[in-house]
């Protein structure tokens, strides 16, 4: 079956938190003191910050940063524990061969799984597994850090940025400038060319599995509340165009910009 062929609504930007100096970015979205945060981080020439913003924002509102966990100032992928309350990461340079899981509130460590090493990685975690890229090879991985399998990247493509959705993954093909959503067996569903922002600047993406989008606007607001009832302020408006299978956010790192641009997919 020939892949779906998606375009990107976007909703919103935000400009880096601060600037990078080096190459990489990661992103997920996740839970701080209860708040649905996106957090965000990219690397500089000196101890990353994870900065975290509050969701669904038509402006960029910070909820707390913290320093990245002291000898792992290399993190190229994040992925989100819901159950959990952690937040795994992957290196890219250094420390190879472990994921770690910190705390979103204190960046405390309380996981490190050791794992074949593989560098530049990109990390999405589904709630049961792992799965780690390095470009050119998906990996699955266990919760005790066994390689379950894993297999050339579809179409020889470059994946930077990574993360879990329903049933599937959302991943950035950035040599080609194209968004994909892979299932769990590895193959492209679906194709999205042209994401926003400088061609070939995707490096991160984060697939919002944290809010209940029954709830939620197809515009946000810059206080978080409701619009009136028939604006697409209100999460009673269809969202127009609709949504590709169900109303979701979609978050990407654009490095070559240092912008973070959100929206969703549709036909």
């Amino acid at each position: 079956m020939p892949a779906t062929q998606l375009q990107f609504y976007q909703v919103g930007s935000y400009p880096y938190p601060y600037a990078t100096t080096g190459t990489g970015s990661a992103l997920t979205v996740c839970r701080r003191y209860n708040d649905p945060c996106l957090a965000f981080l990219t690397q500089t020439s000196y101890e990353d910050e994870i900065v975290f913003l509050y969701l669904h924002l038509s402006v960029s509102q910070e909820a707390g940063r913290l320093q990245t966990p002291p000898g792992h100032d290399v993190i190229s992928g994040m992925d989100y524990a819901i159950f959990r309350n952690i937040i795994w990461a992957v290196q890219s340079t250094q420390n190879q061969d472990t994921i770690i899981g910190f705390d979103p509130e204190t960046g405390t460590v309380t996981d490190t799984i050791l794992v074949p090493p593989r560098s530049g990685a990109a990390l999405a975690y589904n709630g049961l597994y792992f799965v780690r890229s390095d470009g050119n090879v998906l990996e699955a991985i266990s919760n005790s850090g066994v390689v379950l399998g894993s297999v050339n990247v579809p179409l020889g493509s470059s994946v930077q940025g990574l993360s879990a959705a329903p049933w599937s993954y959302v991943a950035s093909d950035t040599s080609r400038n194209r968004l994909l959503v892979l299932n769990v067996f590895g193959n492209i569903i679906a194709k999205c060319p042209n994401p926003p922002g400088a061609a070939g600047g995707i490096t991160a993406v984060a697939y919002d599995n944290i809010l209940d989008f029954d709830q939620i606007s197809q515009l946000p607001t810059e206080n978080g509340a409701w619009g009136d009832p028939g604006t697409l302020y209100h999460p009673d408006t269809l969202w127009s165009p609709a949504p590709w299978m169900m109303r979701h956010n979609i978050y990407l790192a654009n490095e070559l910009d240092q912008t973070i641009y959100f929206g969703y997919f549709h036909e």
